[in-house]
C-alpha cells in the first residue's frame, strides 16, 4: 500500500465509540456504598419473621442438605446420580408452589439494596456538567405477576414503586399440569397462572391487596405513556425486569403487516418503549446457565432481549441471588450507553509522497 493511500484511509476513518464511562459514580464506588446501605425499615409489614416467605422457606429448605451437597451437586464424585435427582425433583416441587405463591427469583437483602440504591440515585452523564444530572425517582417493573412479590416487597422497603401487568389475576402463574379446565378466558390463554387470593380487590384497571399496594393494568406500551398522571415521570424511574419472558409475549396491538418486525417478547418490547437509562434485571442471563444445550440464554429472557440489551446497554454491577441448587439467577444493573465519534486526521508530509 502507498503512502498516498494511506493518507486517503487515515483522513477518511471514522468511527463511533460507545462511552460506558457516563456514571457520575463509578461501579467500583458503588459497591463500597452498597456495603455501607441500610436496608429500609420493615415495620410496614406486620412482622420481620414474614417480610421474606420465599427466602425464608427457600433458605430452611437448603439449610437442610449437606454441605457436601450444596456445594458438589453436580459432581458425580460426591453426589449419587439418583439421589441428585430425587433433590432436584424436591426442589422442582417446591419450588413450583413458591412461584405459585411468591416469585420465580428470590429477592434478598443484597438486592433490595441495590434496588434502593439505583432507584433513588444520582447519574451524571459528565461530571463537570452539572445540568446533565439525572435523578431516577423510584422503580417501574412490568410483569410485575398476580402476587407483585418483588415490587410489594420493594415497597415495603420504602422504594417507590409502579407495577405493572396484562395479567392482574393469572400473571406470573406456573401451570403445573394444565388441571385449571376451569380457565377459559382467552386473554389469559397463554399465562402462567392462578386464581387470585381471598383478600384481593380487582377491577378492569387495577388490583388492590389487601395491604393497599396497587397494581395497574398493562404491559410495556406504558413506559412511554409520560403524559398520563399515573405514569408522571415514568422515563426516569429504573425499570425492573424479573423473569420477563417466562411466556412468549403476544401485542394485541400488533397487526400481521407488523409481526414480522414486531418484539416477540416482553422485555424486548419493554426496550422498544424504555425511555430511561436504567434497567435492572433478576434471573439468568447467557452463560448463567447450568446448560448451555439446553438453555443457552438461561430461563428468565429471551436472546432477543439481551442482545439488544448488551448493545445498547452496559452492565455495571451483578450479584447472585439466593438460588435453588440448579439455578443461576443474578441481580444486574444496565447502564445505557453513550455514542461518540472518533476522526483520525491524516499526516501533512505526506502530500508529496
Amino acid at each position: 500500500m502507498t503512502k498516498t493511500s494511506n493518507k486517503r484511509r487515515k483522513k477518511s476513518k471514522q468511527t463511533s465509540l460507545t462511552n460506558t464511562n457516563n456514571l457520575g459514580t463509578q461501579p467500583s464506588k458503588i459497591k463500597a456504598k452498597l456495603d455501607t446501605c441500610e436496608t429500609a425499615s420493615t415495620t410496614t409489614s406486620s412482622t420481620s419473621k414474614n417480610i421474606n416467605p420465599l427466602l425464608n422457606k427457600q433458605s430452611k429448605h437448603l439449610s437442610k442438605l449437606p454441605n457436601k451437597i450444596k456445594h458438589h451437586f453436580f459432581s458425580n464424585q460426591h453426589v449419587d446420580p439418583e439421589l441428585r435427582a430425587q433433590i432436584w425433583s424436591e426442589q422442582a416441587d417446591l419450588g413450583e408452589s413458591l412461584v405459585n405463591q411468591y416469585s420465580w427469583a428470590t429477592p434478598d437483602p443484597r438486592a433490595l439494596k441495590i434496588l434502593k440504591y439505583f432507584s433513588s440515585s444520582k447519574i451524571n452523564s459528565n461530571n463537570e456538567d452539572s445540568a446533565n444530572r439525572h435523578h431516577h425517582c423510584g422503580v417501574v417493573e412490568i410483569g410485575c405477576g398476580a402476587n407483585a412479590y418483588w415490587s410489594r416487597l420493594m415497597h415495603n422497603h420504602g422504594i417507590d414503586v409502579l407495577a405493572f401487568d396484562t395479567q392482574l389475576n393469572l400473571g406470573g402463574k406456573i401451570d403445573s399440569n394444565t388441571r385449571d379446565h376451569t380457565n377459559t378466558n382467552n386473554n389469559d390463554r397463554h399465562s402462567k397462572k392462578k386464581r387470585k387470593k381471598d383478600g384481593d380487590s380487582i377491577d378492569y384497571d387495577k388490583k388492590v391487596f389487601d395491604d393497599g399496594f396497587v397494581i395497574y393494568k398493562g404491559g410495556p406500551e406504558v413506559l412511554s405513556c409520560t403524559n398520563n398522571e399515573i405514569f408522571k415521570d415514568i422515563d426516569k424511574r429504573v425499570l425492573f425486569l424479573c423473569y420477563p419472558d417466562e411466556d412468549v409475549f403476544e401485542n394485541p396491538n400488533t397487526n400481521q403487516d407488523e409481526e414480522a418486525t414486531a418484539a416477540t417478547t416482553m422485555s424486548a418490547s419493554c426496550l422498544e418503549h424504555f425511555q430511561g437509562d436504567t434497567i435492572i434485571h433478576a434471573g439468568e442471563l447467557v452463560g448463567d446457565t447450568i446448560s448451555m444445550d439446553q438453555a443457552p440464554w438461561g430461563r428468565s429472557s429471551g436472546p432477543e432481549f439481551q442482545q439488544r440489551l448488551s448493545a445498547e446497554y452496559h452492565c455495571i454491577l451483578k450479584a447472585k441471588l439466593t438460588n435453588w441448587l440448579h439455578v443461576r439467577d443474578t441481580i444486574s444493573v444496565w447502564k445505557r450507553s453513550q455514542c461518540c465519534s472518533i476522526v483520525f486526521q491524516g499526516e501533512e508530509d505526506d502530500d508529496d509522497s
